[in-house]
């Protein structure tokens, strides 16, 4: 059986870790998958892979970010980590060290080159400050084989990799048999029974920049004036290190006379708030393969989405919602009105979105391409 340890720098719960979680799940019977996180940060992390008994094993890993103390940190241990990694590498009997994350992930990469492993990098950005680019450029021939979560990851890396590995397209999974409006789920009363009478609009996602949520909120004033019983829902948790931002979106809500905007925080379970949305939104101002997006189309839900990551191949107009250029918060608002004054409408494109969803982007389909793509590299000299 194939032995796999995917490493990941970075322990807050998003959508790299849980498609860490649910691919190692559906692996289960075929490679043997051991998650390797960091210490700090990540009880949730580690609660999801306890729920779904996913292995995981927690080391000493510190994150690039703004925080002086945390960057402090990262810069004086990050040689320690690596040797930590090499040593724990070692002594598995893993053949391949699978390194999810994104291009500034190189900790893994660069431990599991001299711990003799083979390396797969997995590569989830469509934008990346320049000095991570160019010391990608300088480490991504360590790796013996790239995955990219989208189309729009592989054309953005494409000069930056050795075009003489292999190479596969992977995007985000969702499990539509989980994601499914005609399942039952926890506190799905409590949440159906929410904002009554009104047409929701809402999105999941973490509350920082990347997600565009100033958008959002611009999109909530521009829609209010042309229609009303419309609410605004946000489901994420606020970080520490957000809370300024999060402070500033509550501010331009005030100043933009959006009333009608709730956000609810993070949910273990976010299906039951999914199910008693009407209307989806992806306002961000960069993704990948946004798993968010793709369980609101599994929920029969229709996507609003500015055009970030494969989202548009996904996401046909009239199909199963429309797209809308980055931070166009009036085209967003006036599909919003378009659904809201249309049942039909709604209807026709959830349960398109669902279908397309269904064929391309399960859990099942997801799994396979991992299994192809750690055969192939194992298969490599």
């Amino acid at each position: 059986m194939i032995q796999v340890l995917n490493v990941i720098e970075e322990g807050k719960l998003g959508g790299p870790q849980v498609r860490m979680i649910a691919v190692a799940e559906g692996l289960k019977g075929s490679a043997d998958t051991i998650l390797v996180l960091p210490r700090d940060n990540s009880e949730p992390f580690r609660y999801f892979c306890e729920k779904r008994g996913v292995s995981y094993k927690q080391v000493l890993l510190s994150r690039i970010t703004k925080e002086r103390r945390a960057a402090i940190r990262y810069f004086f241990f990050s040689m320690f980590e690596v040797v930590g990694l090499i040593r724990f590498f070692g002594k598995s009997s893993a053949q391949i060290v699978h390194v999810s994350g994104g291009s500034w992930q190189f900790k893994g990469v660069i431990a599991g080159r001299l711990a003799g492993k083979k390396v797969l990098w997995h590569l989830n950005d469509t934008s990346m400050p320049g000095f991570i680019r160019a010391l990608f450029k300088i480490l991504s021939p360590l790796a013996d084989g790239y995955i990219f979560a989208s189309e729009r990851s592989k054309e953005y890396y494409g000069g930056l990799v050795d075009t003489a590995k292999p190479q596969f397209v992977i995007p985000a999974p969702v499990d539509v048999s989980q994601f499914d409006p005609a399942t039952e789920s926890q506190d799905a009363e409590y949440d159906l029974a929410r904002w009554p009478g009104k047409i929701v609009v809402g999105l999941v996602g973490n509350i920082s920049r990347v997600k565009g949520l100033e958008t959002f909120i611009r999109l909530a004033a521009e829609a209010n004036r042309a229609a009303d019983k419309l609410q605004f829902v946000v489901v994420g948790p606020v970080f520490t290190n957000q809370q300024k931002y999060y402070n500033s979106l509550c501010k331009l809500a005030s100043e933009l006379g959006v009333t009608n905007i709730e956000f609810v925080g993070g949910r273990e379970d976010v299906r039951p708030l999914l199910k008693r949305f009407d209307i989806y939104v992806c306002s961000s101002n960069a993704e990948s393969s946004p798993i968010s997006v793709w369980e609101a189309m599994a929920m029969e839900l229709p996507i609003m989405s500015t055009d970030v990551g494969d989202v548009p191949l996904y996401v046909k107009e009239e199909e199963s919602g429309y797209i809308a250029p980055v931070g166009d918060h009036k085209t967003l608002a006036g599909f919003v009105c378009k659904l809201a004054a249309d049942n039909a409408l709604r209807e026709r494109l959830g349960k398109s979105a669902r279908a397309r969803v269904s064929q391309e982007l399960d859990i099942k389909v997801c799994v396979e391409k991992h299994l192809e793509a750690y055969r192939t590299v194992l298969s490599e000299n």
